[in-house]
């Protein structure tokens, strides 16, 4: 039940976060804006990558698989706010210029919030062949922009 309750607390908190977010990138110098991406990107490396080593069958998964898959889904919605305006060409950006008018960038978004959103479901569930699906379909997606829009 304490699980639950702390799931439950950090999914309101995140999606709080969200339209919060969107606003203060708004209102943000883009060098500011810039590290706020770069810290929600960590913060899905460190949401997604103990569930992602047992998708590998490197680890067990983790008790608490369910809240950091729904951390994910919910950085999934705020990560697009932190690609704003005048933060396409600073030094320190491993995005390509040309991923801020790309439509097929903003595309891998709802791609990524999708499968976050089922990976979530499926830790949810405790389904371990879902939860290794689920972890292979945000990899491609995470794949699909670094292969076309992540500087090398």
């Amino acid at each position: 039940m304490r699980f639950i309750k702390k799931a439950a607390v950090a999914a309101v908190f995140a999606v709080t976060m969200a339209g919060v977010a969107s606003q203060a990138v708004a209102q943000q110098k883009p060098d500011e804006a810039l590290k706020m991406r770069q810290g929600l990107f960590q913060a899905v490396k460190m949401n997604f990558g103990p569930i992602g080593a047992f998708a590998q069958g490197k680890g067990a998964l983790p008790a608490d698989a369910a809240a950091k898959a729904e951390n994910v889904a919910a950085l999934a919605r705020i990560l697009p706010a932190s690609f704003a305006k005048g933060t396409e060409s600073l030094p320190g950006s491993n995005t390509k210029p040309e991923a801020f008018t790309s439509a097929d960038f903003a595309k891998g978004f709802d791609a990524l919030e999708a499968a976050a959103t089922q990976l979530a479901a499926a830790a949810k569930s405790g389904d371990e062949g879902a939860i290794k699906a689920g972890v292979g379909a945000v990899g491609k997606t995470c794949k699909g922009c670094h292969d076309n829009f992540r500087k090398e």
